[in-house]
């Protein structure tokens, strides 16, 4: 059950876009630690990336993935496409999503979202849904929401936070009610496509709470993080 409470809190996180923009993407690497009331703390590192191209008219797709280890546990990979129809102004879409490591069954996830566009502040919300089946052969499902603020303090500083519901159901454990809180920035050079960030999330739910860091390096291409 921890660990779906954890997979679940990951996926509050990410399933809004975070690029969006057509010829806009980056590729990274990110360290981090999670750490589990009483379950003790582990360090994770791997490498992820994202790319937006453009459809027809105003479709732009996005497939966001990465792979990610840790010092005690499986290596793990994620995959998320989106299909979004973006103006200057909003982008409205939805997007399907996979979650696997080596021995576990894969989360399967997908749901609807919305980007809005002001000059330099945009607001992002996700619905998703979420299934996926436990070692113990326990059948997990779980929906939830997402609100992420992002703010350009110019066009390459952008500050950002959110606030992640999620309600998980165990069918042998009973429900429980997830609610995730996080803040992150992200700065890239202005003589180089090269940006850095951090983030921190808090995930408290009735199995106990989980605090999670991050920091990592991207190359981006398109422009500016304003621009992506």
């Amino acid at each position: 059950m921890r660990n779906w409470i954890i997979a679940a809190a990951a996926l509050v996180v990410v399933v809004a876009p975070g690029v969006a923009a057509a010829q806009t993407g980056y590729v990274g690497a990110v360290y981090g630690n999670v750490d589990p009331d009483g379950a003790g703390d582990e360090d994770f590192y791997g490498i992820e990336g994202a790319v937006a191209f453009s459809g027809s008219g105003s479709i732009v797709f996005e497939v966001d993935a990465a792979i990610t280890d840790g010092d005690d546990t499986d290596t793990a990979y994620g995959l998320t496409g989106h299909v979004l129809m973006r103006n200057d102004n909003h982008a409205v879409g939805g997007f399907l999503g996979v979650a696997d490591s080596d021995n576990a069954d894969a989360l399967w996830y997908g749901g609807v979202e919305a980007n809005k566009y002001f000059d330099r502040f945009t607001v992002a919300g996700a619905l998703f849904y979420g299934q996926t089946e436990t070692a113990a052969g326990d059948d997990v499902e779980g929906y939830g929401l997402n609100v992420e603020g992002r703010y350009f303090v110019h066009d390459n500083l952008r500050l950002d936070a959110n606030v992640g519901y999620a309600s998980v159901d165990v069918d042998t454990v009973g429900d429980d009610d997830v609610m995730v809180y996080g803040a992150g920035a992200e700065y890239q050079l202005a003589q180089f496509p090269v940006s850095f960030r951090a983030g921190f999330s808090k995930t408290d739910s009735d199995f106990g709470d989980v605090d999670t860091w991050s920091i990592g390096v991207r190359y981006n291409w398109g422009g500016t993080l304003r621009d992506r």
